[in-house]
């Protein structure tokens, strides 16, 4: 059973995490308010679902990246899930604001 609190979209977004010294660089597969897909360009493995890492979402609109806290809720693959658990209300403002751009662009969003 799927549960989803907030409309996410596919997108294509540079992502950057950063669990203490460890900083990878990622690609944002699919975007809501509450939280992201990443692609990992590499299989998932136990080492990456740390309790929270910092993670920084480049948006095209934006001049600096968009930085979270976040936990890893699963991983299959490449891809791993992370749950926002603490955002600054300009970056939430500025997640939000590109999400509507995403619905006026014509991009599905679930």
């Amino acid at each position: 059973m799927e549960r989803r609190l907030s409309l996410r979209g596919r997108t294509d977004l540079p992502v950057k995490t950063q669990d203490g010294s460890l900083i990878s660089l990622c690609r944002g597969i699919e975007l809501s308010a509450t939280g992201i897909v990443l692609d990992r360009g590499r299989p998932v493995t136990s080492r990456d679902h740390s309790m929270l890492v910092r993670i920084y979402v480049d948006l095209p609109e934006r001049h600096r990246p968009v930085e979270v806290k976040a936990r890893s809720v699963w991983g299959f693959g490449s891809q791993q899930a992370f749950k926002f658990i603490r955002m600054n209300d300009v970056d939430r403002l500025n997640l939000a604001e590109h999400l509507d751009l995403m619905s006026h662009r014509g991009i599905h969003l679930n």
